[in-house]
């Protein structure tokens, strides 16, 4: 079944309620009942968080609206440029952030820059850009799959994961990028193709912080590092540390705050510390995630968590 399924049967069983999934072994919708009351949850393209609503949700999951909405709300975001990858409904808006305007401004923008569509989850489409005919390529692609996409400065922090529940931070943990280790054989390629990650993953196009492709040739010596600066999710075979429960104060109250703007009950709120430091004293959003998946916490056994989280869930829910 879907990881969503899996923990919402879980939860059903600790709270000794039923489940049934109604797409048979999918499980990407399913009921939970308490008795008389009954619970319809979505996966996939849906959201299983009856938590949020619909109107919130919707504009999280829009990166440039959940940008500017934070942003309104005093809440420090990274800048970044909107534009559209195609050119249909261009008559429903007003101009400056058609395709031509994107390869402008590439024209004369400071490389490297991170470009990821408005809409994608999983890391697809989030890449470091290098210079005006990767940006090039990058418009072209993007534009196959997605409507519009962010071009953001390219910045170097500490990342972090802050899980809000009802204005309070019920867990958090620091993401790491992938990492490839040479065995001085095997191509970049080759390694990073053997990086542990969740099957919708997107193809690594990550770069190396020496500026190599995670799709080159080269072959790292034996024991040799190499840092791929691009999504640290999960999908993207990044990898997560220090899970805690709570967070942080300065971690949990810049969740808060982001959660509120929108607002979500629940949401995954990403952060980069871009202190020199790293004592937390510069935070900037990256993005709210108002569909989180939590098979981090499964990674590292807390089903208390998992339970946590569905047990809210179920509260809103059931009716």
């Amino acid at each position: 079944m879907s990881a969503h399924a899996r923990y919402a049967a879980h939860t059903a069983r600790a709270c000794g309620f039923s489940f049934r999934s109604l797409d048979r072994a999918d499980g990407y919708l399913f009921e939970v009942r308490d008795g008389a009351r009954r619970g319809l949850f979505a996966g996939g393209a849906g959201t299983p968080y009856a938590l949020n609503d619909a109107r919130a949700a919707a504009i999280a999951r829009d990166k440039a609206f959940c940008a500017q909405a934070l942003a309104a709300a005093g809440v420090p975001v990274l800048p970044g440029r909107m534009f559209f990858a195609t050119e249909r409904w261009a008559e429903m808006r007003a101009p400056g952030r058609e395709p031509e305007d994107a390869l402008a401004f590439a024209a004369g923008a400071e490389y490297p820059l991170f470009c990821k569509p408005l809409a994608a989850s999983n890391g697809r489409f989030a890449e470091v850009i290098c210079d005006a005919a990767a940006f090039a390529d990058y418009l072209a692609r993007v534009g196959r799959e997605h409507f519009a996409f962010l071009a953001q400065p390219f910045v170097r922090g500490v990342e972090y994961r802050v899980f809000m529940l009802d204005g309070v931070a019920l867990f958090s943990y620091r993401k790491r990028l992938p990492q490839l280790v040479g065995d001085g054989r095997s191509t970049v390629a080759e390694l990073a193709a053997r990086l542990p990650r969740d099957g919708d993953g997107a193809p690594l196009r990550a770069r190396g912080r020496d500026g190599a492709l995670a799709a080159s040739g080269a072959r790292p010596a034996l024991g040799e590092v190499l840092v791929l600066e691009g999504p640290a999710n999960r999908a993207a075979g990044g990898e997560s540390a220090d899970l805690r429960d709570g967070a942080p104060s300065a971690l949990e109250a810049l969740g808060a705050a982001a959660a509120a703007a929108l607002p979500l009950r629940l949401a995954a709120v990403d952060v980069f510390d871009l202190s020199a430091a790293g004592d937390l004293s510069q935070l900037s959003v990256i993005e709210v995630n108002s569909n989180p998946m939590i098979a981090t916490l499964e990674d590292h056994g807390r089903w208390d968590l998992i339970e946590a989280v569905w047990r809210a869930n179920f509260a809103a829910a059931l009716r």
